[in-house]
């Protein structure tokens, strides 16, 4: 009776999480969206969870559970989404998030025991002494490897202070890492593995499924798509995304079939940049470019490949989407992408930077089609044995309850 009362009580305590996500919505990359699905699955499996996120401007409309309580803190320059660069105003518009998001933590200081950050970068910074001085817990999950922001990939930057931010950062009860390579940097910077906790990126399998053929001729159909081969690329129009790098093999590959196209779905600072050099390699005609959409699981469902030429990323949530849909995919050898493909067996993997390799990949998957089932049967198995969300939303409500009681 005193087990099952003591039980009653931890989970109770456990349910006490605040999220502290600044881009916590489904169209501004990877880390909102995982931070936005995991939070309302969570609350869905009975956790008392709210989040504060950073207030926009000129964002696609989304959904949002009711289950969820959002505070929305200010910051100035709420057009802007992308914090990828350390820029003067980008480090303004972070440091004036996390002033105010310090402000609600300590206002709302009664209503949680956990504070989770989804990325591990100044909002962490700004408010871990606050948090520990409140004896709370506190939860990092860092987001990506190698960019000098984050937890992970500090040390020996900005002239010292990173390694200052590091001892900081010593405070922080548990760090998430979703790939190998971000368990890596964190060990480099100096976090002992016990405080290190690899839980990847996941897939919402009521979200994203495969498709049946006569499901992918009526998603073409309803697209507009006819029955050309199609080739996908989903994300934003940054820099590190890679995308010149697949405009150059797209080059090569319509040579081989001319009747394939190349739908990119997204938008970015790039965009315009993109659709001229399509201009100038002369294959805008079996280009098309589709601009943000709500309908990423039909145009999945639609496709025959899905190809991430990326130079840089962590988790990437396009990638596990589109193995779930039962795609064949090619990637580059980078990153958490290597946690996810192996070569060969459940998708195609090529060096970075590489247009002739990426033609080639694309090429082989397009004629081979014995090939390509069985890379997208293999696909499709990965992600539902070890991506789904309903494992991973199981390693949190854990990961809380084994730190409250610590």
């Amino acid at each position: 009776m005193i087990r099952q009362i003591e039980t009653e009580t931890m989970n109770k305590n456990a349910s006490r999480i605040c999220v502290v996500s600044p881009l916590y919505h489904p169209s501004l990359g990877g880390v909102g969206k995982q931070a936005q699905l995991l939070t309302e699955r969570l609350a869905e499996e009975g956790v008392n969870i709210f989040v504060i996120a950073r207030r926009m401007k000129g964002i696609p409309p989304a959904v949002f559970s009711n289950k969820v309580k959002v505070y929305r803190a200010w910051s100035i320059k709420p057009y802007l989404h992308n914090f990828e660069e350390v820029t003067l105003i980008n480090i303004l518009l972070s440091l004036t998030f996390s002033l105010n998001c310090a402000l609600l933590l300590f206002q709302k200081r009664r209503e949680y025991d956990i504070v989770h950050f989804h990325g591990a970068s100044l909002p962490l910074f700004i408010n871990l002494p606050l948090l520990k001085l409140l004896k709370k817990k506190v939860v990092a999950k860092v987001a990506s490897a190698k960019i000098g922001t984050e937890a992970g990939s500090l040390k020996g930057h900005y002239f010292g202070i990173g390694n200052i931010i590091i001892k900081l950062l010593q405070m922080v009860d548990a760090f998430i890492a979703t790939t190998a390579e971000i368990k890596d940097g964190l060990e480099k910077d100096g976090f002992t593995v016990a405080k290190i906790n690899r839980i990847p990126n996941f897939v919402d399998f009521s979200l994203f499924m495969p498709s049946s053929a006569d499901l992918k001729g009526k998603k073409r159909a309803e697209l507009g798509l006819g029955s050309s081969q199609l080739v996908t690329f989903s994300g934003r129009f940054i820099q590190r995304k890679g995308i010149d790098f697949l405009l150059q093999a797209w080059k090569n590959v319509v040579k081989v079939s001319p009747k394939s196209k190349l739908l990119l779905l997204g938008d970015g600072p790039m965009l315009q940049e993109m659709r001229n050099s399509a201009s100038q390699l002369e294959i805008k005609d079996s280009v098309y470019f589709l601009g943000h959409t709500q309908q990423i699981l039909d145009f999945l469902q639609a496709s025959d490949i899905f190809v991430l030429p990326s130079l840089q990323e962590g988790m990437p949530n396009s990638l596990l989407e589109a193995m779930a849909c039962g795609l064949p995919v090619i990637a580059t050898r980078i990153g958490g992408v290597m946690d996810i493909v192996k070569d060969g067996e459940n998708g195609i993997l090529i060096e970075p930077a590489d247009p002739q390799g990426l033609a080639d990949g694309i090429v082989r998957l397009l004629n081979d089609s014995e090939f390509a089932r069985k890379i997208a049967c293999n696909a499709f198995q990965t992600i539902k044995n070890s991506y789904s969300i309903d494992s991973i939303a199981a390693r949190y409500i854990e990961l809380y309850r084994q730190l409250l009681k610590a």
